[in-house]
């Protein structure tokens, strides 16, 4: 049976390298793996606004069966204001979440007089993500440590028997 401590500390060696946008700790039976998106604010002559951005999957380890089942969650605001084609001065923000399980790719950019993303100043900024640079690195160090994924539903449980 794998053990999650020795997973735990595979995943601390192997999976954290520097300049990696995300990272994985370790909380008792569950693995985190967490990455800021987008941390982004703007101005421009007569608007501004921010984007924020998080996804974070959390894998739960069973020692007892050596499987594992997994959840992610993905929140985004974004909010803008400013001076409007009508001249009044106006706001908007939106936000959302997610929980479940996904696959994707996202991508992002754009300019203004000052921009600030991830805490560096430009007049530009950009981002990326895509669910799979994040999960494939985690499921293949689970895999190659003896973890299986834990099989859910009717059929699942049916023929496991």
């Amino acid at each position: 049976m794998p053990s999650i401590a020795q997973t735990c500390a595979r995943i601390a060696a192997e999976l954290n390298p520097p300049g990696q946008p995300f990272r994985y700790t370790c909380d008792g039976n569950r693995v985190v793996g967490t990455w800021d998106i987008a941390d982004v604010s703007y101005t421009n002559l007569v608007a501004g606004g921010t984007i924020d951005e998080d996804y974070a999957i959390t894998v739960t380890l069973d020692e007892a069966s050596g499987t594992y089942d997994f959840v992610e969650r993905k929140t985004e605001s974004e909010s803008e204001g400013g001076l409007r084609s009508d001249g009044t001065i106006g706001f908007s923000s939106q936000k959302s979440s997610f929980r479940g399980k996904s696959i994707g790719k996202q991508w992002g950019g754009g300019a203004a007089l000052r921009a600030t993303s991830h805490g560096e100043t430009g007049h530009t900024w950009s981002y990326s993500f895509e669910t799979s640079r994040i999960k494939e690195p985690l499921f293949g160090l689970l895999a190659s440590a003896g973890w299986e994924p834990e099989k859910k539903g009717f059929f699942a449980r049916l023929f496991s028997r």
